[in-house]
């Protein structure tokens, strides 16, 4: 008796388990975007302690000055990758530009 799956009649020796870990962490939207008018600018990080199969996002939304610098953080999110992705590309179809360093000594 040959026992088959459900997934496109495969034996079920050959089904390759999606259950399995994943080896390597997907890349996720990194760095800070800045709102055309300067008055905001969001930053995305990789939880460090989400799963590397399921990896979230943090974003820091943060008030900044005319020159695109954060001075004071407005809130904290935590998004799934899914959506963090599609913000990140959402964000720079409407304008929003990446910055390639930010630092302000006085609010870190």
């Amino acid at each position: 008796m040959l026992l088959v799956s459900s997934i496109g009649m495969n034996p079920l020796s050959e089904i390759i388990y999606m259950n399995r870990s994943i080896r390597e962490a997907l890349p996720s939207p990194s760095g800070w975007l800045v709102a055309s008018t300067k008055d905001f600018c969001l930053f995305f990080i990789r939880d460090p302690k989400s799963s590397m199969s399921f990896p979230t996002v943090i974003t820091q939304l943060w008030y900044c000055t005319s020159e695109g610098i954060p001075v004071k953080l407005k809130n904290t999110r935590r998004m799934n990758y899914e959506s963090a992705t599609e913000t990140w590309f959402e964000l720079q179809s409407n304008g929003w530009k990446l910055v390639e360093h930010q630092i302000n000594d006085v609010v870190a």
